[in-house]
């Protein structure tokens, strides 16, 4: 539901959010005071101007002005790290709208509010957290889904943001998978609902595994795709920690268009310095989640 009279309150990555616009899968909060508006409007016309002459993103020079067009579904307007104007096409369908605001639109807050986020996902290992990070198509979510099911539990699915005292904050309930990692996983397709028609990605609430509290961090793990024949997994120390972590911050585009301000690399800099990294490497053409499953477990035993 959308809507400028009723106004919905929520909690997701440590922030509170007053929203226009409904969304069940959050975390809703009783507490009115708020962080983020999340509002709906109308584009300015120099925006739309921009977008007439085929332009989809801008960033001011101080990045306390971002907006981005999707074609097919509105424009987000995102301003000093506590506003996202959202001005929907009429023929939008409305989870594409929620998925551009709780991954790009927000990605963008928390990059204006100088917040760690990276692009992995994250599940709870003896009290404390794993990341797990890599390019895309590398099976994080496979893995995190697998690890959620050997009832670990979860924290975050694509988004993972990090508090200056070395704990990650929670996202919100929900893990999206495509279809044939579903079944694998052996899930019923028609008790999901789909929400990406061109790569067949579904929605799987997980709020029975979810942990709404900050947690300790533990270990980043990187996967990648190799020829061996066996799951293995090395330990990466010095300078390599902090190349894994900055390449895997999330819309790292945004950086590397503008810069990395002094304060964010202090930060990347703390968390390599302090919190162990591994890279785990998969066969390329075998499925061997229960092997990446008892690999990790080995390692992460005294974390």
């Amino acid at each position: 539901m959308i809507s400028k009279d009723i106004k919905y309150y929520y909690k997701v990555y440590g922030l509170k959010i007053k929203s226009d616009i409904e969304f069940p899968e959050l975390l809703e909060s009783n507490d009115v005071n708020y962080e983020i508006n999340i509002c709906i409007g109308i584009t300015p016309s120099n925006v739309l101007d921009s977008i007439k002459q085929g332009r989809n993103l801008y960033l001011s020079s101080n990045c306390k002005e971002i907006w981005f067009n999707i074609k097919s579904v509105g424009t987000y307007l995102i301003y000093n790290g506590n506003t996202i104007v959202v001005d929907k096409n009429a023929n939008a369908d409305i989870e594409d709208l929620k998925a551009y605001l709780l991954g790009t639109a927000l990605g963008m807050v928390l990059f204006q509010r100088n917040t760690l986020a990276i692009h992995g996902g994250t599940i709870v290992v003896n009290n404390k957290t794993l990341t797990i990070v890599g390019y895309s198509g590398v099976g994080k979510s496979t893995l995190t889904t697998a690890l959620r099911l050997n009832k670990y539990l979860f924290m975050a699915d694509d988004i993972s943001t990090i508090n200056d005292n070395f704990t990650i904050n929670s996202s919100y309930p929900q893990q999206k998978l495509c279809k044939d990692t579903m079944l694998r996983l052996g899930y019923e397709l028609n008790k999901f609902k789909k929400i990406d028609d061109d790569r067949e990605k579904y929605k799987i609430p997980v709020r029975k595994d979810f942990i709404s509290k900050p947690v300790k961090m533990g270990a980043i793990c990187e996967i990648k795709i190799r020829n061996n024949p066996k799951v293995e997994i090395e330990e990466i120390k010095g300078r390599e920690k902090l190349i894994i972590l900055i390449n895997n911050i999330y819309r790292i585009e945004l950086i590397r268009k503008n810069g990395m301000p002094p304060e964010y690399f202090k930060k990347c800099l703390q968390i390599a310095q302090n919190i162990k990294f591994y890279r785990m490497y998969r066969p390329k053409d075998k499925y061997t989640i229960s092997e990446q499953i008892k690999v990790l477990e080995n390692t992460l035993m005294n974390l």
